[in-house]
């Protein structure tokens, strides 16, 4: 998966007079980096400015994001996997949006998730008490059926087709979409605390005397995407759109966090 970062510098000449062209437009650069896991990002762009930015995304994001070029690519198995992994991504970002709204302290919920966080179904046992425990009543999950699909896919190697995997998609889609509209109405501020986790996380990474720029772009699962969702099919043929785009501006450039 690739993504577009752009040059700040490059925006701050142009601001300042310096980054215009002749014929009266702008010139910025962006260089389009394959993401990574942790959020701290460092590439130079074309006219020699050294990038670093930190990343604005919760995993569970870039993973559906993935899951769908997946699908785009006609990848049908590794988009099953990436939507599944976006799904249990969500849930460890839920369970610490509940656990900071009960007040407990950022060193204790690490403590909490390294005791599960090799364990998928403890996960999501997590999940579903905290969840009743603050809404009085048991979250919506992965169906029985969509479960053992999951499981055929990734641990028995079957190949879905086209369909299944985007039935799964579709599954997960609503999923996440109903789970981050509650988290947004009932707990905003326990899940802005949460984002800033994840942010500070990444900026662990920073340098002396590197001053990060912050940098998002639009994903189809988004905690702060407050329009109408797309759906699903039209979520796909957006990706395959952008897919294009992207293999016909430049190369991806390498992206260090160390």
């Amino acid at each position: 998966m690739l993504m577009p970062v752009v040059c700040t510098e490059c925006a701050d000449e142009m601001l300042s007079g310096v980054g215009l062209i002749p014929d009266g437009g702008i010139l910025i650069e962006t260089r389009v980096v394959p993401v990574q896991t942790v959020g701290l990002y460092r590439v130079a762009c074309r006219r020699g400015h050294n990038i670093v930015m930190i990343a604005d995304f919760q995993q569970f994001e870039l993973l559906f994001e993935s899951a769908l070029e997946a699908f785009s690519d006609t990848y049908f198995r590794e988009s099953v996997s990436s939507f599944a992994a976006s799904l249990e991504r969500y849930y460890e970002f839920a369970i610490r949006t509940l656990l900071i709204e009960r007040s407990v302290s950022r060193d204790a919920i690490d403590v909490v998730w390294k005791s599960v966080s090799r364990q998928s179904e403890r996960q999501l046992g997590m999940f579903i008490g905290l969840y009743t425990a603050a809404r009085g009543y048991p979250p919506k999950i992965l169906s029985s059926d969509k479960a053992s699909f999951r499981n055929s896919v990734i641990h028995n190697g079957h190949f879905p087709s086209p369909n299944e995997a985007f039935e799964f998609g579709a599954s997960v889609y609503e999923l996440l979409l109903n789970g981050i509209k509650e988290l947004r109405l009932d707990f905003y501020a326990s899940m802005q605390e949460a984002r800033n986790f994840t942010r500070e996380k990444a900026s662990e990474g920073v340098r002396p005397g590197e001053v990060p720029a912050q940098f998002a772009m639009s994903t189809t699962i988004s905690l702060t995407n407050i329009g109408d969702p797309l759906p699903m099919l039209d979520a796909v043929n957006s990706v395959a759109d952008r897919l294009r785009r992207h293999r016909y501006s430049d190369n991806p450039e390498p992206a260090t966090h160390g």
